[in-house]
Order: structure tokens, then sequence, then C-alpha cells
């Protein structure tokens, strides 16, 4: 018996010290998540920051005050939100959590927001004017002891209804877990039905089951993340009677996008996506579609030169808002065309800076993109095109923009090299605009060699390589490559 309450005894102990502990340490932690959430949206234009911290053994208050400083966003948003925006968490302390279920880890967190009360008090009413019940944004997040956190957000249904036009959306699910210290992890947003429509018709818009999936495997610096993203949508359909062109739109669609390292150097990105028209009646322009297929695909680009690029495209947004904030202050005439003399020289500027990141970009003879779009109609003809070209040279992107662009253009030829592959069905030719002046232009290109026809089909495959140009399996190395070079170097044909 005496074994049994001191070991009961023990565990007590042990929870509570464990508790204290936890409790002593949450708010450091979330400092700490602070700083470091404020490095990764430096700049975005949102700062966040502890307005209050009131801390018992059990649990803890945590305000966290955010601010915007992006004037295009301030712009954008002050008539309505009430700024500085304040989020309050209720923090429970582990290593045990009693609340909204039995739990283990150092901390829970829980929120509950009303979205009216972020809201001006004029915004307010107009809000609540149009959503009666309000819309409530619950958050639940629990952090264990190695730093992982897992959550969980979700909505109520949302019922809008504005001069005769009705919004509805099924409650919003975000489900997911990270590294609280490196922001790998996963999170997946699912949100069952959207309905736009207006009363008394069948006019509108509907959306089932769109689906968002973000995997991170990496995020280098902070700025550039490693992993996966996933958009899809079961069923988009769009009905409007006063346009008799379009009596029906019914799609499905999805959206891959990967980013991996490559080599220690260089990533490779690729993105593809399709769009199914399932049951779509299109206006009779344009052929009975039945998918569309694209895709992106990069191959060894320098990560450096990557991060080089965001930096200077952030920097570019930045710089864009505070002169945007001069042009929204009443300038006089002299004043803005002071401002437009200034707002010229940073995209000069800028757009030197980006095209210079080419240089730690492009890697010779690893760096090279792909497109490529398949099309397939309901009468299973199909057409398709795909074009490569791969970065062979080895040039310095300095200097001014004209220079480079002369530079870039005298030595085009010795820059690439280029794989193309289309094949055109006839009858997809038809429906284009201008079809008979095309297939004029294209019965030209069949006499010359530059195009073949084989089972209704317009082909063109051919490359350009080390000096070398095939089409069609007609070398024009020694006919047509020669007046390129001219061509390039601007002698013109």
């Amino acid at each position: 018996m005496k074994k049994t309450v001191s070991s009961i005894i023990a565990a007590v102990a042990i929870w509570a010290g464990t508790t204290a502990y936890v409790g002593s340490q949450m708010e450091g932690n979330i400092q700490t998540q602070i700083e470091s959430t404020n490095k990764l949206y430096a700049n975005n234009g949102i700062k966040y920051k502890i307005k209050s911290y009131e801390k018992s053994f059990l649990n803890s208050t945590a305000e966290i005050e955010i601010n915007f400083t992006d004037p295009a966003i301030l712009e954008l948003i002050q008539d309505s939100i009430k700024l500085p925006m304040t989020v309050k968490y209720n923090i429970e302390h582990g290593p045990l959590f009693l609340k909204n279920g039995l739990g283990f880890g150092a901390a829970r967190t829980h929120q509950e927001i009303p979205v009216s009360s972020l809201l001006t008090q004029e915004a307010k009413e107009k809000f609540l004017k149009l959503i009666k019940d309000d819309i409530i944004i619950k958050s639940d997040m629990d952090i264990s002891f190695t730093k992982n956190a897992s959550y969980t957000l979700s909505t109520n249904e949302v019922k809008i209804n504005d001069d005769g036009k009705n919004f509805y959306m099924t409650p919003l699910s975000l489900k997911g877990n990270n590294d609280i210290e490196t922001y790998t992890g996963e999170a997946k947003l699912n949100i069952p039905s959207l309905k736009f429509q207006e009363e008394s018709t069948q006019n509108g818009l509907t959306i089932q089951n769109l689906d968002i999936d973000i995997t991170i495997d990496e995020l280098l610096e902070k700025k550039l993340m490693l992993g996966t993203v996933d958009i899809s949508v079961e069923d988009l359909n769009i009905k409007d009677d006063n346009n008799p062109q379009l009596e029906n739109i019914n799609i499905a669609t999805n959206m891959h996008m990967v980013t991996k390292k490559d080599s220690q150097t260089t990533i490779a990105t690729k993105i593809d996506g399709s769009i199914d028209f399932k049951d779509t009646k299109l206006p009779n322009d344009f052929p009975n579609l039945k998918n569309i297929y694209a895709k992106m695909d990069m191959q060894h680009i320098g990560i450096e030169g990557m991060l080089e690029f965001q930096k200077a495209s952030k920097e570019m947004q930045e710089a864009q808002s505070k002169i945007l904030t001069k042009m929204q202050s009443n300038p006089s005439e002299e004043e803005m065309q002071k401002i437009f003399e200034e707002f010229g020289t940073l995209q000069q500027d800028m757009m030197g800076k980006i095209v210079h990141s080419l240089n730690t970009l492009l890697v010779k003879d690893k760096s090279s993109i792909e497109y490529g779009v398949n099309i397939e109609t309901k009468d299973n003809k199909k057409s398709n095109a795909n074009i490569a070209i791969g970065y062979t040279g080895d040039i310095q992107f300095d200097g001014s923009l004209e220079k480079i662009a002369m530079k870039v253009q005298q030595e085009i030829l010795n820059l690439i090299n280029l794989n193309v592959d289309i094949t055109v069905d006839k009858e997809h030719i038809k429906t284009l605009p201008n079809a008979e002046m095309l297939k004029q232009q294209i019965a030209m290109g069949v006499a010359q060699g530059f195009l073949k026809e084989e089972n209704g089909k317009y082909i063109l495959n051919g490359y350009y390589k080390n000096q070398e140009l095939m089409v069609n399996d007609n070398n024009l190395t020694a006919t047509v490559l020669p007046f390129l070079m001219m061509a390039s170097q601007g002698g013109g044909f």
C-alpha cells in the first residue's frame, strides 16, 4: 500500500514538475517562433509580436498582434479590418491535456475567432447583415516535445444572401503537421462544396470537392520551398442563361507541382495539370474538347540564382509599394513627374538585378526547360506539342539590359539547343481562327519540307544542337542554318 501511494505521489510530482517546466518555457518558445516567422515573412509586409502573455500553472493566454507594413495591403484592408489585428490563443500546458480530448505533449493551443471581431464597426455591421450567424474560425494545435506541431482548422458553414445572389460554403477543413523549427511538414485543405447562384434561376457557379495538399520537404534559407503541391476540383459547373453560346460548362481539373534538388547546387521543378471537359457544351467555333493536359519541366536550375531572383523580385515589390504610397498622397504635377522618373529608374535597376541572377541560375549544358500541351476531342482525335530548350552557353549576364539583349541575340545559336515535336490533327486546324489562311501556310510548309503530312496529321519534328539543324529527317544545316546565323547577327535574311 505504501509503495502504491509513493508511486502515485511520485507520478503526481513528476507531472507537476513537468507542467511547471513547460509552462515556464512557453513564452520563450512563442517569442522564438514569432521571431522565426517574422524572418520568413520579412518581405511580405506582415509582422507579428506578442501583445500580452498571462501565465498560470496549467494554462496560459497569449495575445498576438499582427501588423501590416505593405502599403498595398494597407490600402486594401484598412477601411474594413481593425489594425493592428489581435488574435488570442488559449494554451494548455503539457505533459497531459485534459480539455478538448485527452492528449500528451508539450502544449496545446485552442482558438475561436468570430470573423466579425476582426472588422471595423462599420464593416462589422454590413458583414452581419449579410451573414447573420457570423463565421467562426476554430483552430487547435498540439505541440510535441520533439517540436512537431499537429493542427486542425475549421469553419462553420457560410450562407450569404446579397441582392438576390446567394453564396453557400460547407465547413472548411484544414489539417496538417509541421516541424516548428524547420517548417517541414504537410497540410491538407478541403472544401466539400462552394455555390454561387442567382435566385429563381439556374445561373451560377458550383464547385465540388476543392482539395489542396502541400508537402514541404525542405525550406532553403526559409525562402525556397522543396516539396509538392496538389490542387484538384472534382466538379466545376457554370450555367448562364444569358449567354446561349455557352450552354453549360462542366469540368474537373487538377494541378501537380513538385520541386526537389537534382544536385547539391541545383533544383528541378515540374508543373503539370489537366482539364477534363465532362458535359461541357462549347460554342461551334471550338472543337468538342474532351481534355487538355499541359506541363512545364525545369531541370538543373541553380539554387543560388533562384534565391537571388526571389530576393530581387521581393525588393522590387517592396519598392513599388513605397512608390504607390507616394502616388496616393495627392502629389503635385511636378512631384508626380519625379515619382514617375523614380519608378522608371527602379524598374531598370530591379530588372537588371533579375537578369543578372541568370549568371547563377543557368548551368551550362545542364539547365533546361520543357513545355508540353496535349489536346483530345470527344471524337478521340489528338494533337500535341512539346518544345524543350537547353542552355549550352557560357556568357556573363552583366552590364546594361541593352548590352545583355544584344549579346544574347548575337550568341543565341551558341546558347541553346532545341527539340521540337508537334503533331496536329487536320480536324483541329478547321476549328482555329483564320483556318483557311493557316491551311495555305501549312501547305507551303509541307511543300518546302518543314512539315510533313501523315495519316490525317501535320507533323513537325526536329532539333538544333551543336551547329546542326534537322527538321523532319531533313538536314538543313547547310541550307537554312546560315540564314539563321546571319539574322542573329543583325544581317537579316
